[in-house]
């Protein structure tokens, strides 16, 4: 939802900004961010756990880190739940509340906006160009139409900031655009056995937000990840859909289907899948597409894909060697960033095919002061809310 007030003041935790040296009894701060440092390799969100959470007075904090696990640079905002970092070569994007920044080698920009829950968020890691969408909701009074407020930024070009009336279930930015696919809130709500759904086009250098098509889905059938996977071409999105029993049972051995879109018309077909005992629900930002397979890491930690030319059982390509909540997973092209923070948190990168682990561990002992530890508001404790590796 968007925020009526704005902060005023306010200060972050002590202990962000405290870094504990080889010393053990000196500290240091951890700077705040003013560009991606030259040995940066991983980037890490930090937020509310849970709602709700203190608005105005909680943080989102975001911290990048060496391959030694030392913190390099913070960039330490309003919270934002549920936010993200999405990582192309040596620059990522993030939101806190009141921006959505970008950091490069060559400094940082922030596109202001006013927004305490971030949607989802989808980046085309060859330009950099991310799209964040946020739960907007009605600032302007109940009379208003219920709406998603969207930013589209990137390294090097102009921002593009917009909504959408209603809510977007899922989103993806590919090459040019992005695109989101939206239902209206009251619809949703009301009851009904079907809903509309339309499917818009964001333009990437501005301008209004255009309907390439709509259709309607039983109220039920959902996908079960916010951010589609891209054709090569931009011309289709992907996703795996199912109903809510489906989406929300142990395993999901019936009732998952792939869907495409097309994103010039809107037209759509829906293919049957079979992804055995593998739980529907996937990891964020894992969803993604390599040689015409569909590529996620399910909530189980398996790394799962699937043809996109015929009907086919999925097929098991590894398992994450430690998983369960206390993990947070990214996928950017073919490099699986993981962080394990079930005991000191620990950073490690795979490769999406095959598995094999390609940088060593990196431990990162200077967050256990921080995450678990209660939100200013005491409402809520802070979590890895992201994390992204910075590709070379």
């Amino acid at each position: 939802m968007s925020r009526s007030t704005r902060a005023t003041g306010g200060t972050a935790v002590t202990v962000t900004m405290l870094l504990a040296t080889a010393c053990g009894s000196d500290t240091v701060p951890i700077p705040e961010m003013q560009s991606v440092a030259p040995d940066a390799v991983g980037a890490v969100v930090v937020g509310p756990e849970t709602l709700p959470f203190g608005i105005d007075t909680d943080r989102t904090m975001v911290f990048t880190f060496d391959d030694h696990g030392n913190a390099l640079g913070r960039i330490d905002g309003t919270a934002a739940y549920s936010s993200r970092v999405l990582s192309w070569n040596r620059g990522f994007t993030t939101a806190t509340a009141y921006a959505v920044v970008t950091a490069t080698p060559a400094g940082t920009h922030s596109v202001p906006i006013d927004e305490n829950m971030v949607e989802g968020a989808s980046i085309d890691p060859a330009t950099g160009r991310a799209m964040f969408w946020f739960n907007t909701g009605r600032p302007d009074g109940p009379e208003v139409a219920y709406r998603n407020n969207y930013v589209i930024t990137g390294p090097g070009s102009s921002p593009v900031v917009g909504s959408v009336p209603g809510m977007m279930l899922t989103g993806s930015y590919c090459g040019a655009a992005g695109y989101g696919l939206v239902v209206g809130f009251d619809d949703l709500t009301s009851g009904a056995p079907s809903v509309r759904h339309r499917l818009y086009e964001l333009p990437g250098v501005g301008g209004e937000a255009v309907v390439r098509g709509e259709w309607d889905y039983p109220v039920d059938f959902r996908a079960v990840s916010r951010t589609n996977a891209c054709s090569a071409d931009g011309r289709t999105l992907y996703n795996l859909y199912g109903t809510t029993d489906a989406r929300r049972t142990a395993t999901a051995e019936s009732g998952l289907m792939l869907v495409r879109i097309d994103t010039t018309t809107g037209a759509h077909t829906e293919t049957t899948v079979d992804i055995g005992h593998h739980p529907a629900s996937t990891r964020t930002n894992t969803l993604t597409m390599v040689d015409e397979r569909l590529y996620w890491i399910s909530s189980d930690g398996a790394v799962l894909s699937l043809p996109l030319d015929r009907e086919s059982e999925a097929r098991q390509e590894w398992i994450l060697p430690a998983n369960g909540d206390s993990h947070s997973v990214t996928v950017t092209n073919t490099t699986v960033s993981h962080i394990d923070h079930s005991a000191t948190p620990t950073y490690t990168e795979y490769g999406l095919l095959t598995g094999q682990r390609t940088r060593d561990p990196i431990e990162l002992p200077w967050l256990n002061a921080i995450i678990n530890s209660p939100t200013e508001s005491g409402k809520s404790h802070y979590a890895v809310t992201g994390i992204a590796g910075l590709l070379k």
